[in-house]
């Protein structure tokens, strides 16, 4: 028998030629190229998306933190003026003077500010070299109920105990012996400290003495009617500071030791909203130092520069961003940053 094959064929069955293989690797490696040039570029684009969603995520949670605090800034207890007594020892301290809704401080140079920063703020001087302004604020606290607190009866005379109402047994007392609280009605407004409180009664004592700060009367200067309300209230003072893994937004509360909020906050700057003609609108912006009357405050602009919490790339940062009318030069790192900026309006003038 004769075999028919082709020779052709038969080449054919043996495989593929080495030009071939060449020919499939390079379009594998072209493709495989492809392949990850499109994942490098995914990983830096999440990396950079990651980046900037954490600097905005620390950005809202401080601005949040003060603007909050802005708002309720000077309680009155009423929308109408009333007289005013702080019986707490070291009432023109900044920790305890409550007859001022609102401070700032300007920096200047060389850990310096202006107005020069009280007492309570000394340790600024180390915390904050970046030389952002500071804030203060005397504002309500929650209290433990969710209810307001209200006496169930007239004071005898402005010595005497007051009473509010009686707590289940069981519940949560919404106050506590040591509390810093404000009394007020529309005719007289008064801080204090409670020295004696019993849940089971609801009476509460303001006696002379105490500690932290304390008592240096036992007079509030009015009887205060039924219905008046209680409310916890604290200073509040917001500044940058630094600590082992560099700047953040820190807090001093009360006589509480400072603490750091959000890390990240390198720089704050502040301009406040005077109404020059009683309108309870601004009229301008000024800084601190430029304040002539503090009652006249009405609204605050506040200028955050956030970067993000790690280093990442190669690229330095030297941009120079503007906080309001001021600017600030980065520190040729590699930190991602961002400005932000809100004004809020102090809502217990602004009625």
């Amino acid at each position: 028998m004769r075999h028919c094959g082709s020779p052709l064929l038969a080449r054919r069955d043996g495989g593929f030629t080495v030009v071939e293989l060449m020919v499939a690797m390079v379009i594998s490696l072209v493709l495989l190229g492809g392949v990850v040039s499109i994942f490098v570029s995914s990983k830096g684009t999440y990396e950079k998306l990651e980046r900037v969603s954490r600097t905005q995520e620390s950005a809202r949670f401080a601005i949040d933190a003060i603007v909050r605090d802005i708002r309720s800034a000077g309680y009155m207890g009423c929308s109408r003026p009333s007289t005013w007594k702080n019986t707490l020892v070291g009432e023109t301290t900044m920790t305890w003077n409550f007859a001022d809704a609102i401070r700032g401080y300007e920096f200047q140079s060389a850990s310096t500010w202006s107005p020069a920063a009280p007492a309570g703020l000394t340790n600024i001087a180390t915390d904050a070299p970046s030389g952002s302004d500071v804030l203060v604020l005397r504002v309500p606290m929650p209290a433990a109920s969710s209810a307001t607190l209200r006496l169930t009866d007239k004071m005898a005379s402005g010595t005497s105990t007051m009473t509010i109402a009686a707590v289940p047994s069981g519940a949560t007392a919404p106050l506590g012996v040591g509390d810093v609280v404000m009394l007020a009605d529309c005719h007289a407004r008064a801080v204090f400290q409670i020295t004696a409180y019993d849940p089971a009664t609801g009476v509460i004592g303001h006696d002379q003495g105490g500690t932290g700060p304390g008592n240096a009367s036992d007079d509030v200067a009015h009887a205060f009617e039924a219905n008046s309300q209680i409310v916890p209230v604290r200073t509040v003072a917001y500044y940058i500071g630094t600590s082992a893994t560099g700047p953040g937004l820190w807090r001093i509360a009360g006589n509480t030791n400072p603490e750091e909020l959000i890390q990240g906050v390198e720089r704050m700057e502040l301009r406040f909203g005077v109404d020059a003609n009683s309108d309870r609108i601004a009229d301008s912006y000024t800084t601190a130092n430029g304040v002539a009357n503090w009652d006249d405050v009405i609204t605050v602009s506040v200028a955050l520069l956030v970067r993000s919490p790690d280093e990442y790339g190669t690229e330095r940062d030297t941009t120079t961003y503007k906080l309001l009318d001021k600017t600030f030069t980065a520190a040729s790192d590699r930190y991602a940053r961002q400005v932000f900026v809100t004004t809020a309006t102090l809502r217990n003038r602004a009625l």
